[in-house]
């Protein structure tokens, strides 16, 4: 029974390269549109849904895809696999201008994966376990709300903070033998209480939520602070080398942006901006979550692909340049109101991530022949 049980969850992996391919579609389907946005002439007047769905399709097509996948692959549990197919299932329904059926697919991604860690969370009642579970929770509630046509800043701080705290609970995870002090505890759960009450009283049917709006980029501000001060990668005094010290400078640098866009974010509802004005948006979900990314690939891809990867290059630090390049020039041009300025860091932007997944296909490993057909 248990050969059978464990032979499941191979079968579901080997629909990832086909699964994967729902993923690459959002990615440069999402980055098509944003560059149309930015004045690029990439895609023709017709291709209205890259341009339309630009967000959705990066936040639910891709990361939602990606993260969905890691996971499932990490909890071996049958029901996860469903997500990252539902997933995929969400940006094909999207590319083909069926908005609603793509909503639909993504909550019910975002409802899977949150069951999954329910599940988790009953057999191993753990903090990180609950943050990542949360994160889930966010991504089915923003699509929720995007269903019911609440105000898009209301969807994407949900969206965001999908994003976030599945990043926050993860650090956690991989430092889950490492205690905290009693301090540090529980400065990690009032900065999640903050965020988790801003996002309440954003989900409320009010027309004005400044002060919520400076709560939940006040507590992307915090939480960056914490994670650059507890996260054992940012701990001074050890050494690393190779892929660790890769993902040691991708987290620094992610935590620096998160910080500032936190910072920007606070100043503009103090203002009485909205809360998804573009500069501090991106600065988070470019500068701090593309730099997750690029730190945690190694780890990942070896693990999702069960092929090793050779160790980094001097080249493989530069998409990561690159993009905070990118960001900087970004959040100027956002600044100054400057469309020359964003149409170029979106391009930089662009260039980047493909970079660093060519960068990553070189470093991945053949898989060794067998015995027999050696």
């Amino acid at each position: 029974m248990r050969k059978a049980e464990s032979a499941r969850p191979r079968r579901f992996a080997a629909a990832v390269p086909l699964l994967a391919l729902g993923a690459a579609l959002a990615l440069i389907s999402g980055l098509a549109g944003g560059l149309v946005r930015m004045g690029w002439p990439l895609l023709p007047e017709r291709a209205l849904a890259p341009v339309a769905l630009h967000g959705a399709l990066m936040v639910c097509g891709f990361f939602g895809f990606v993260i969905s996948l890691e996971r499932a692959a990490a909890l071996h549990q049958r029901l996860a696999w469903a997500a990252p197919a539902l997933a995929a299932l969400g940006t094909l329904a999207a590319l083909a201008l069926q908005p609603g059926a793509a909503a639909l697919a993504w909550l019910a991604a975002g409802l899977v994966l949150t069951l999954a860690y329910a599940g988790v969370l009953r057999r191993t009642p753990v903090l990180h376990v609950a943050v990542e579970g949360a994160g889930a929770l966010c991504w089915a509630g923003g699509t929720l709300l995007w269903m019911l046509d609440r105000p898009f800043s209301v969807v994407v701080a949900w969206w965001g903070s999908f994003l976030v705290l599945t990043i926050a609970g993860e650090r956690r995870e991989l430092a889950r033998f490492v205690p905290l002090s009693a301090g540090a505890r529980s400065g990690y759960l009032a900065v999640l209480a903050l965020q988790a009450t801003a996002l309440v009283v954003l989900a409320v049917p009010w027309h004005d939520h400044p002060l919520a709006a400076g709560a939940w980029w006040a507590s992307m501000a915090l939480l960056a602070l914490w994670l650059l001060r507890f996260d054992l990668a940012c701990r001074a005094g050890i050494n690393r080398a190779g892929w660790a010290l890769h993902t040691a400078r991708c987290l620094r640098l992610g935590y620096a942006w998160l910080a500032l866009a936190g910072g920007w974010g606070v100043a503009n509802a103090l203002r009485g901006m909205p809360l998804d004005a573009p500069g501090p948006l991106h600065m988070l979900l470019l500068g701090f979550v593309f730099a997750m990314v690029f730190g945690h690939a190694p780890i990942v891809l070896p693990a999702l692909l069960r092929r090793a990867i050779a160790a980094p290059s001097g080249i493989t630090l530069a998409p990561v340049l690159v993009m905070s390049a990118g960001v900087a020039l970004r959040g100027l041009g956002d600044a100054l109101g400057a469309a020359p300025l964003r149409a170029g860091a979106g391009a930089l932007q662009a260039l980047a991530i493909l970079a660093f997944a060519a960068v990553m296909l070189t470093r991945l490993r053949r898989p060794s022949p067998p015995l027999s057909a050696r």
